[in-house]
């Protein structure tokens, strides 16, 4: 099966609708962006030790990355809805406003189509999968 660039463009934004109405495709599972709903601690004083920081939140992947004013820490998959990172003393070496977020990479995901009501697969095309980076939470750096 070929298609061409405008058609898989319009397959990829028609896909959640169509994998709701057809019993034949199979869709898989697509990375989504990540959301963070909170971290804990939320601050910490000036010339701290270093610390693990909880972060919750949904769509978290066994990939994604914490990042601490855009730059990657040590980050710990704990499930789809809490990773935990390594925040240095470094870090938190100075008062500060911190912007924390998580990263999840995008990846191609196959799409089986079907040509019957069974759903039997004749042919698969790759769609790009969202992944990306969640919203931002402040962590404040207190005297």
């Amino acid at each position: 099966m070929s298609l061409s660039p405008k058609a898989v463009q319009h397959f990829t934004c028609s896909l959640a609708l169509a994998c709701s109405i057809l019993g034949c495709f199979s869709c898989g599972d697509c990375v989504e962006t990540p959301s963070i709903a909170s971290i804990v601690p939320s601050s910490a004083t000036v010339g701290s030790a270093e610390l693990v920081l909880v972060i919750n939140g949904d769509h978290f992947e066994s990939n994604s990355i914490v990042e601490w004013n855009g730059t990657a820490r040590a980050t710990s998959f704990v499930s789809g809805h809490q990773l935990k990172a390594t925040v240095t003393a470094e870090d938190l070496a100075s008062l500060a406003v911190v912007k924390v977020t998580v990263f999840s990479p995008p990846h191609s995901q196959p799409v089986m189509l079907g040509t019957s009501a069974s759903g039997s697969a004749t042919d698969s095309v790759k769609i790009n999968c969202a992944g990306g980076t969640s919203n931002t939470l402040n962590f404040a750096i207190n005297p």
